[in-house]
């Protein structure tokens, strides 16, 4: 694969996985699956204003997305945060738009 296929493979991916979060509900979602550990879909539902078919649809969608983990645990299942994809989608954005501390402080400048 050239250059021009691994990049655009690189940016489909990241494409892919920020569409996975582009919802509110589920960063709502993500940030309380990092800020409470590995949580059943009822755990979700308890601590979030969304009902239970809605927070099952976004984690559906969130696993597709590889952004998080499911364990089947008894009869119920556990989501938990894949840290890996995370820093992925973190480093393609640093990478991609040069933000180091330095250029974020020129960019603060507009």
């Amino acid at each position: 694969m050239g250059i021009k296929g691994k990049f655009e493979k690189q940016l489909t991916g990241l494409a892919e996985a920020t569409k996975a979060m582009g919802h509110p509900a589920r960063i709502l979602i993500l940030k309380h699956l990092l800020e409470n550990g590995p949580s059943s879909c009822q755990d979700i539902v308890n601590q979030l204003p969304y009902s239970q078919s809605t927070v099952s649809g976004h984690l559906q969608k969130l696993k597709d997305g590889k952004l998080i983990k499911m364990k089947p645990v008894k009869t119920s299942s556990v989501y938990s945060i894949h840290m890996e994809s995370i820093e992925m989608i973190h480093k393609e954005l640093a990478d991609i738009f040069n933000l180091r501390s330095e250029s974020v402080k020129q960019m603060s400048l507009f």
